[in-house]
């Protein structure tokens, strides 16, 4: 019998996520088992490179968009991992939020937050009383860049109105004592991963009064599981160990699976918070084509879900053809 014909794909992904992504030995490990990676040319129109059974990028410029929106009008039966529509939900603080009260999981919500265009509009926002602090400020817009990870601590009114950076709309969200705990989510396909990371330390009133005091009101960090406001090493420390569980695994797959439904998107991940004071658990970000090399045995897990996409494309293909 001839041997089958690899399945290609094409990948268009930026600089560091090829450093650690398309490493060799996950590049070997999927040709060993029929799957050849093609590198794209993003210079090019994707319709004068090599024929594609499927397309896995993150990349969010307008001319790569367009690029992409030929090609797959002329190829439907490439599959893109995944379609920019479904992905621009998810570059958006508030967007990519704003639907998970509708999944209706009852122990899974979302933090109050509130849209800060402008500093003129902070005044209004203290009146109301929407949040207290502590609150988190984070950039509205999600591209992958140094400046959409800037996230900022705010602890009181003078943080508020003098210590925050207010060039370009922020996301005010509400703090929640969460026992410096943080629950990461890997979703490729039907694949869930749920790992326990730590998280900004809680707060307590006598902490927040002395915080506020020694730093102006206002403490600014990147990644929070890599902030200074964080617990100790080693994911958590010994007593956030005893007290903060994992989630039930059927809850966690639950969630999963209905988010990939409600979002049309194969490979992202959601941060997690378990909200001690009212129980339940809080999504507070979600994140496309996140880090999965940091999970153990990554080539395995990714290499399975592209095989899954032959088997899925190959099923369909046989439909449409039939």
């Amino acid at each position: 019998m001839p041997e089958s014909k690899p399945f290609l794909v094409g990948y268009a992904l930026p600089a560091r996520k090829l450093g650690c992504f398309m490493v060799p030995t996950f590049i070997n490990h999927a040709k060993d088992r029929g799957i050849d990676f093609v590198p794209i040319d993003v210079t090019k129109p994707l319709t004068d490179q090599s024929p594609f059974d499927c397309i896995v990028h993150k990349l969010y410029t307008d001319d790569w968009k367009h690029n992409l929106h030929d090609f797959t009008v002329n190829n439907p039966n490439t599959a893109v991992i995944d379609p920019p529509s479904a992905i621009e939900r998810l570059q958006n603080r508030i967007s990519m939020l704003e639907f998970i009260t509708e999944l209706k999981l009852p122990q899974l919500s979302i933090p109050n937050q509130v849209l800060v265009a402008d500093s003129s509009s902070l005044s209004s926002l203290i009146a109301t009383g929407r949040l207290n602090f502590p609150m988190i400020a984070k950039p509205v817009v999600v591209d992958g860049s140094a400046k959409s990870h800037k996230m900022s601590l705010v602890l009181n009114e003078e943080g508020l109105t003098k210590g925050l950076d207010l060039e370009s709309p922020v996301v005010l969200q509400q703090f929640v004592n969460h026992g410096g705990v943080i629950f990461k989510v890997y979703v490729a396909g039907e694949y869930v991963k749920c790992v326990k990371r730590r998280s900004l330390k809680d707060i307590s009133e006598e902490m927040l009064e002395k915080t506020s005091s020694e730093s102006g009101g206002v403490i600014c960090f990147s990644q929070i599981s890599n902030s200074a406001l964080a617990g100790d090493d080693n994911n958590q420390s010994p007593e956030d160990s005893d007290v903060v569980k994992m989630p039930a695994p059927e809850f966690v797959s639950e969630t999963a699976n209905r988010l990939r439904q409600a979002l049309g998107l194969q490979l992202f991940n959601f941060d997690m918070i378990m909200d001690e004071k009212g129980g339940g658990y809080l999504v507070i970000d979600i994140n496309y084509f996140p880090g999965y090399e940091k999970l153990p045995c990554y080539e395995t897990v990714m290499t399975d879900f592209f095989l899954n996409l032959v088997k899925s494309h190959t099923v369909e293909k046989t439909t449409a053809d039939g």
